[in-house]
């Protein structure tokens, strides 16, 4: 069953989902969509934990909310 996520602050939201199989799509506001496979969602962890973690030192992160949603197909 596919999980579906808001991840949001005072100023953008972005909606996440996660299929059974470990592919997620990030999508904006605007509708743009990025389709990653399990494999790529894997190494965007890793790239972001490791590699950008340096582009994010000092910004303020406490107003970014991420809630679990109920299916938006419903």
């Amino acid at each position: 069953m596919a999980k579906y996520y808001k991840v949001h602050d005072s100023k953008q939201a972005l909606f996440v989902t996660v299929d059974d199989g470990g592919a997620v799509i990030i999508k904006d506001e605007a509708g743009r969509k990025v389709f990653l496979s399990k494999y790529q969602a894997k190494l965007m962890k890793f790239g972001i934990d490791n590699l950008l973690k340096n582009l994010f030192e000092g910004v303020d992160s406490k107003d970014v909310h991420v809630e679990e949603l109920e299916d938006p197909g419903k």
